[in-house]
């Protein structure tokens, strides 16, 4: 895929969640069931560090930060949060600007990011014990930059630390067939896409489109190949049919 067409898969994501920041907000208002399964081994690795460090890309309104502080994952939980949405970090400070634990919320462009590799640069530190990407993944234009990223991440995780990432598996619910949309639509190249990408209508009565990307068992197994990661749990949650997304749990020796 081009670098050209990369930026305009960008820009039309950045546009969809700029226009439905509070609608999207309001669909994620609750806790997805699948996080349930991270508590103990979250717990188990605050255990052996006086402060748990927690970068959750891609953190929309911050839901995830208050899910940790309120199953009281940690003591001294530090929480930074990243999203190329200002208007979602906005609900994000809402949220979570009560509760008493440390946080950062900061504007990730993550895209841009990834094709500077600049990364390093725009995160509030170095090194994580734990590394979040919910919800994110299908947002990343090709393989090849989903690569970069789980690189990316593997450097910015301790030894010992564990990163946890979701595919989402909408293709599973037929809902999202009436979303689909000719690229041409918006104005991209279907010949530039490549498989199992798509552009989706929002549909919930504005004007409002998206790049998703359906991340396939075997896409996710060539984003671990390279890596020194190992996986510690894999399983399937959420949404009404319970396997909208797809999880792996993966530690970082």
């Amino acid at each position: 895929m081009k670098q050209a067409t990369i930026l305009q898969l960008n820009d039309l994501n950045q546009h969809f969640y700029k226009v439905t920041a509070e609608e999207f907000s309001k669909t994620r208002s609750f806790y997805w069931k699948g996080w349930g399964e991270l508590i103990e081994p979250l717990k188990e690795i605050g255990k052996n560090h006086p402060q748990l460090k927690v970068l959750d890309i891609g953190c929309g309104n911050g839901r995830f930060g208050e899910f940790l502080w309120k199953k009281s994952i940690h003591k001294k939980l530090v929480y930074h949060g990243g999203d190329n949405s200002q208007e979602l970090l906005d609900f994000a400070q809402q949220r979570l600007g009560e509760h008493s634990f440390e946080k950062n919320l900061f504007y990730l462009d993550l895209i841009n990011a990834l094709i500077k590799d600049n990364l390093s640069e725009v995160l509030p530190q170095k090194k994580y014990q734990v590394i979040t990407l919910f919800g994110v993944l299908h947002h990343i234009p090709s393989q090849k930059l989903r690569k970069k990223l789980f690189s990316a991440i593997e450097d910015h995780l301790t030894n010992g630390g564990i990163f946890v990432f979701t595919a989402w598996r909408f293709l599973n619910e037929k809902r999202f067939e009436k979303k689909q949309l000719h690229p041409g639509l918006v104005k991209i190249d279907p010949d530039e896409l490549e498989e199992n990408d798509f552009i989706l209508d929002w549909q919930r009565g504005l004007t409002a489109y998206r790049y998703c990307h359906y991340t396939s068992d075997k896409e996710v197994k060539e984003l671990t190949k390279n890596t020194s990661f190992t996986l510690e749990k894999e399983y399937t949650a959420d949404g009404k049919s319970g396997n909208l997304n797809s999880y792996q749990i993966l530690r970082k020796p």
